[in-house]
C-alpha cells in the first residue's frame, strides 16, 4: 500500500494528470488538420475570384463587340407610323398603311396620303382615303398595282373603291384609266361602270365599263368596245 503511495510521490502525475495530458495530445493533431483545411478553402477561393474575374471580363469584351459590329451596321429603313392630326372633331391620320390578305392567303398593302375613319355612324371599319394606292403583293416585282386620286376602303368586307383619275397596272403589262373602279380584294377581281382606257404591248382598247380578274389574267370589256392593234416589227431580213 505505501509502495503505491511512494511511487505516485516519485513520478509527480496523478490521475488527472494523465487524463488532462491525453486530452492535450489529442487536440493538437484535430488543430493542425483545421488549419490545412482553412489553406485549402482560400486556395479554392482565391480561384474561384479569379474564375469570375476572367467570365466577367469575358462578358464585357462580348458586349463591347456586339456594340462596336452593331454601329458599323446601316439601320433598317422602316415605313414611318401614321400620325393622327385632330382638326374641327376630326380623327386624319397622315400616311396610313392596312395590310391585310385576300382569299388565297396573298397579301396586299393599301397606302395613302392621310386617310379619315368615318366613325360610328358608318359601318365599321370604313375609311376614306386621299390619293390611294394598292399593292396587290408586296413580295412580287410584277404583281398589279392601283392608284387614284380618293378612294374609300372597306376593311371588314376588303373592299376598295377608287375615284378620279384611277390607274390600274396589271401583270400582263397594262395600264388602263378610268374615273372608277371597285376593287374587290379578297376575290382579286377589279370592276368599273366607268368608260375605260388601256395601253399594253399588244395595243390599245376602249370600252363603256370592264372587269380585270386575277392581277390581269383575264380582261373582260362590255358595251362600245374599240381596240387597236400594234403590228410587232419583224428582224431585218425577213
Amino acid at each position: 500500500m505505501y509502495g503505491n503511495v511512494t511511487n505516485s510521490r516519485k513520478t509527480g502525475m496523478t490521475a488527472e494528470t494523465v487524463s488532462t495530458f491525453g486530452t492535450h495530445m489529442q487536440w493538437e493533431p484535430r488543430r493542425r488538420m483545421t488549419l490545412a483545411a482553412a489553406r485549402r478553402r482560400s486556395i479554392l477561393v482565391k480561384w474561384l475570384r479569379a474564375g469570375f474575374s476572367l467570365s466577367a471580363l469575358s462578358i464585357i469584351g462580348v458586349v463591347m463587340v456586339y456594340i462596336l459590329i452593331s454601329a458599323n451596321q446601316p439601320a433598317p429603313v422602316l415605313p414611318p407610323p401614321p400620325v393622327q392630326v385632330v382638326v374641327e372633331d376630326e380623327v386624319r391620320m397622315i400616311q396610313p398603311r392596312f395590310t391585310g390578305h385576300d382569299d388565297t392567303g396573298r397579301p396586299y398593302v393599301v397606302v395613302a396620303d392621310s386617310a379619315v375613319n368615318r366613325g360610328e355612324s358608318e359601318s365599321e371599319g370604313v375609311t376614306d382615303l386621299v390619293a390611294p394606292k394598292l399593292d396587290t403583293d408586296p413580295t412580287r416585282d410584277d404583281n398589279a398595282t392601283v392608284s387614284a386620286d380618293r378612294g374609300v376602303y372597306d376593311a371588314t368586307n376588303k373592299v376598295l373603291d377608287l375615284y378620279d383619275k384611277v390607274q390600274l397596272g396589271t401583270n400582263s403589262g397594262y395600264v388602263y384609266e378610268t374615273d372608277h373602279a371597285r376593287f374587290l380584294i379578297g376575290e382579286d377581281r377589279i370592276v368599273g361602270d366607268e368608260a375605260v382606257s388601256g395601253v399594253g404591248p399588244m395595243g390599245s382598247i376602249e370600252a363603256d365599263s370592264y372587269e380585270i380578274i386575277k392581277g390581269g389574267e383575264r380582261v373582260v370589256f362590255r358595251g362600245r368596245v374599240r381596240t387597236r392593234i400594234q403590228a410587232t416589227k419583224k428582224p431585218d431580213g425577213e
